[in-house]
């Protein structure tokens, strides 16, 4: 009865070990956290880490925010980042108000509600090729909202994030993941 209550002991402690490493590891999405003084939040640790340098260097939320945005261009490239656009809401304390950066991707200029109307009804042309592309608002959504809002120069926070892609990074199983299942890129001659 005790080599029962031993094995049993064993294999308890073991699955909730094992729990207690999935909790930490990538593929678990969610892992709470409680900051007294600011907290830097993405999808990518190295990203977030250039966040909280960000911090440390006395930035601002906004000077983190943007360099983080830069950095997971290089971390999650699937992400549209800078060839794609986003909202950024900005709590001004001073003002007791939050406001709203609206840099998401538009039509080209000119076209035309036929030109509309084509790729609606038609999705691998909507999907790829030059039709598909929309005018990326990312970059100039950020850097206005830094120009705005942010503490730091532009030099300063830009630098960790060169660094990083000068340096290069390890390849997450989730970043290998998604190279491995992009047949566009199997497409590619290079």
């Amino acid at each position: 009865m005790a080599y029962r209550k031993f094995i049993f002991s064993i294999l308890f402690l073991a699955s909730n070990s094992w729990a207690q490493v999935r909790y930490i590891d990538y593929p678990s999405p969610f892992h709470s956290t409680i900051g007294n003084s600011g907290m830097v939040v993405s999808q990518n640790q190295a990203s977030s880490n250039i966040g909280i340098e960000i911090l440390n260097m006395g930035g601002n939320a906004i000077d983190a925010a943007v360099a983080v945005g830069f950095s997971l261009a290089i971390t999650l490239p699937r992400a549209g980042n800078l060839g794609g656009g986003g909202f950024m809401l900005i709590y001004l304390s001073d003002e007791q108000r939050t406001i709203a950066v609206d840099f998401r991707s538009s039509a080209p200029n000119n076209l035309s509600e036929k030109d509309f109307l084509f790729l609606k009804n038609n999705y691998d042309q909507r999907r790829y090729g030059y039709k598909a592309s929309a005018v990326p608002g990312t970059v100039a959504g950020i850097l206005e909202a830094h120009k705005r809002y942010g503490k730091l120069s532009l030099k300063t926070i830009m630098q960790p994030v060169i660094s990083q892609a000068k340096e290069g990074m390890h390849i997450s199983y989730d970043l290998n993941q998604a190279i491995g299942s992009a047949d566009q890129i199997k497409l590619d001659d290079e």
